[in-house]
């Protein structure tokens, strides 16, 4: 890496002096760099990397079969999931693949559908990585988690969410009851 880096560097200052022009230009070194930095753990200098990438046009390194925005969906998928399994954040990397996903991308309905669903558990995750709705009291995050799980199976009909929906319900009822509850005793 330390051998190759340089030589990407000097590409991008140069592309960014030229504006940035969209010109189909195959450069081996920076789209195998860029998956490299994937594979070390460096997802900051990765994806401004692969966004230059897309941005410039460039194609993906030579063996693999997938276009630029599939490819950081998938990766920044598996390491979220790993990271959130551990109780680390997935932030700020999850937050800025996930908006590309729904906003700027064209993927496959399931690939989105699996990013707002993973979107709206990581609203409902304890410390330890645990899903548990039912130490959620934020009723305004709990709506948010939910929205984004009803997002999830509206694009893809197989998103496995509707479990976890139903203990969301139960835990804005059990936080509506406990309000009406508290609402009605005495001062």
């Amino acid at each position: 890496m330390p051998k190759w880096l340089p030589i990407v560097e000097a590409y991008l200052n140069e592309r960014k002096e030229k504006g940035h022009e969209k010109t189909v230009s195959d450069h081996p070194i920076f789209a195998y760099v860029t998956v490299w930095l994937f594979d070390v753990g460096n997802l900051g200098r990765a994806l401004e990397f692969a966004f230059a990438a897309i941005e410039l046009g460039q194609p993906m390194a030579g063996s693999i079969r997938r276009k630029w925005p599939g490819f950081i969906a998938d990766t920044v998928f598996d390491w979220a999931e790993l990271q959130a399994e551990h109780g680390h954040s997935i932030e700020p990397y999850f937050g800025t693949v996930f908006n590309r996903v729904v906003g700027e991308w064209k993927l496959p309905e399931q690939v989105t559908a699996k990013f707002y669903k993973f979107a709206g558990l990581a609203l409902l995750r304890a410390k330890n990585g645990d899903i548990a709705p039912s130490h959620i009291g934020d009723v305004d995050r709990l709506k948010r988690a939910d929205q984004l799980l009803e997002k999830a199976a509206d694009l893809h009909k197989h998103a496995q969410v509707k479990t976890v929906r139903n203990k969301i319900a139960m835990r804005l009822r059990a936080i509506e009851e406990l309000n009406r509850q508290g609402d009605s005793q005495p001062d």
